[in-house]
C-alpha cells in the first residue's frame, strides 16, 4: 500500500469554503483509490469527520498573526503557517515511517520543502506533490492591480505579490509532480517550472443533485439572482465589492434583487449593508437548497482569480441556471458551457442576466442543458485514480 502523508495549512472543516472542499474530497478520493493518507494541519474550526483511509493529524498551536508574518521574506500565508510548532510536527511526522508520497497542498505550506532531506532514508526519498487550487502568482497580480483598493493597501499587495511569484515557481520546479484545478493553470504553470509534469484535475461532485425543476410549467420563483459564497479571504471581498457596485443600480432598476449567501466578517457585512438598493445578505447557512430555489439566475462574477469556481457544480445540480463572467466557467466542459448565460465583462454579464429574467423556458432550457451536460463529467474516483497513476509516473521518471 502507497503511503501519502499530506501537508495542509488546517484540516479541511467545515466544508464551507471551495478550497477546504477541494482538499477534503481530494484527499478522499486518494484514499479510495488504495493510498493511505495521513492529513495534518492546524485545528480546523470544527471537528473532523471520519473519512475512510485517511488518519487527521492535528498539529499543535495556530498560524501566526499577519503583522509577524509580514517580515517573512514568504507570502503572508506561508510566513503564517511555517510556525515552530509546525516544523517540529514535521520533523515527528518524518521520523513516523517511511512515506511514499508528500502533499504540499496549497503554496502556503511550500516552506515545508526547506525540510525535504528529513524524508529520505536508506537513499530513498518521497514523491513530492504540489496540488495548487490557483495559479497564485497571476491572482496575487490580480489583486494588486485592483484599482478599488487604496494606495497603501495596494502598496502591500504589490510586496506580496513579488514574494508570491517566485516562491510559486520554486515550489513547482522542487516537486516531482504539480496538479492544478483547470488546464488554464496546468498551461502556465508548465512554462514556470519546464519539464515538471503537470496533472489538471477538476473536482468532482458528490452532493445533492435535484431530480427536476420545471421552472417553465410551475411558473419561477421571485425575481431573485443569488451569489453563494465564503468572504472571509480579502480577493472574494473585492469581487463581491466590484460586482455589486456594478450590479446594483442596473438590477434594483430593473426590480431584480441580489441574494448574497455565505459567511462573511461582521464588519465587511456593515460596510455593505444600506449601501446597496438590491442586496440583501443572509450570512452563512447550513442549508442552501432553499435559497437556490428562491433563485431564477445563479451568478459567478469573479474577475479578481483563477482556478475552478466550485460553487458552479452547486447550482448545475441543483438545477439553477447559471450567469457567469466567461472567465469564471474556465475548466467547465464545453457542453456545459454552452448551457449557461457567459458574458466577457459585468456590463454584458448584466444585460443576459436582465434579458432572461422573465423568460421561464430559457431559464428552464438553460439549467436542464447543464445538468444533462454534467452528469457524467464530475466524478471524484476518477481524480483519485488519476492521482495514483501520476505519482507512480513521476517516481519512474525520478
Amino acid at each position: 500500500m502507497m503511503h501519502c502523508l499530506w501537508l495542509a495549512r488546517g484540516l479541511p472543516f467545515p466544508l464551507t469554503a471551495g478550497d477546504r472542499i477541494y482538499s477534503a474530497k481530494l484527499a478522499a478520493a486518494l484514499a479510495g483509490a488504495g493510498v493511505a493518507v495521513t492529513f495534518a494541519g492546524f485545528a480546523a474550526d470544527a471537528p473532523a469527520q471520519p473519512l475512510p483511509g485517511i488518519a487527521w493529524q492535528v498539529v499543535p498551536g495556530a498560524p501566526r498573526g499577519r503583522l509577524a508574518a509580514l517580515a517573512s521574506r514568504m507570502p503572508l500565508v506561508a510566513g503564517r503557517h511555517a510556525t515552530p510548532a509546525y516544523r517540529t510536527a514535521l520533523a515527528g511526522l518524518a521520523a513516523a515511517r517511511a512515506w511514499d508520497a508528500v502533499v504540499i497542498d496549497q503554496y502556503g505550506m511550500g516552506w515545508a520543502l526547506a525540510q525535504r532531506g528529513l524524508f529520505t532514508r536508506d537513499g530513498r526519498r518521497p514523491r513530492f506533490v504540489f496540488v495548487t487550487h490557483d495559479h497564485e502568482e497571476s491572482v496575487t497580480g490580480m489583486q494588486w492591480r485592483d484599482a478599488t483598493a487604496g494606495l497603501g493597501k495596494r502598496a502591500y499587495l504589490l510586496q506580496n505579490h513579488l514574494k508570491t511569484r517566485w516562491f510559486e515557481r520554486w515550489i513547482a520546479r522542487q516537486c516531482d509532480l504539480v496538479t492544478t484545478i483547470t488546464e488554464a493553470d496546468a498551461a502556465l504553470f508548465r512554462a514556470n517550472a519546464p519539464g515538471k509534469p503537470v496533472l489538471a484535475m477538476v473536482p468532482g461532485y458528490d452532493g445533492p443533485r435535484v431530480a427536476a425543476r420545471p421552472m417553465a410549467q410551475n411558473g419561477p420563483p421571485a425575481r431573485a439572482v443569488v451569489l453563494f459564497g465564503s468572504y472571509r479571504w480579502s480577493a472574494k471581498q473585492a469581487n463581491l465589492r466590484i460586482f455589486l457596485d456594478h450590479a446594483d443600480p442596473a438590477l434594483a432598476a430593473a426590480g431584480i434583487a441580489i441574494h448574497v449567501v455565505g459567511d462573511m466578517p461582521e464588519d465587511f457585512r456593515r460596510s455593505l449593508e444600506g449601501r446597496y438598493r438590491a442586496a440583501r445578505f443572509i450570512g452563512f447557512v447550513d442549508d442552501p437548497a432553499p435559497h437556490l430555489a428562491a433563485a431564477r439566475l445563479a451568478v459567478v462574477a469573479e474577475p479578481i482569480g483563477g482556478g475552478f469556481k466550485m460553487k458552479l457544480l452547486e447550482y448545475v445540480f441543483n438545477r439553477v441556471p447559471v450567469a457567469a463572467l466567461a472567465v469564471c466557467a474556465s475548466g467547465l466542459p464545453a457542453e456545459v458551457r454552452r448551457s449557461m448565460l457567459l458574458a466577457p465583462d459585468l456590463d454584458a454579464l448584466l444585460r443576459q442576466v436582465i434579458a432572461a429574467i422573465d423568460d421561464p423556458p430559457r431559464l428552464e432550457a438553460l439549467q436542464q442543458g447543464a445538468f444533462t451536460a454534467a452528469s457524467g463529467a464530475f466524478d471524484w474516483a476518477d481524480r483519485g485514480r488519476a492521482l495514483v497513476a501520476a505519482i507512480a509516473q513521476a517516481g519512474d521518471a525520478a
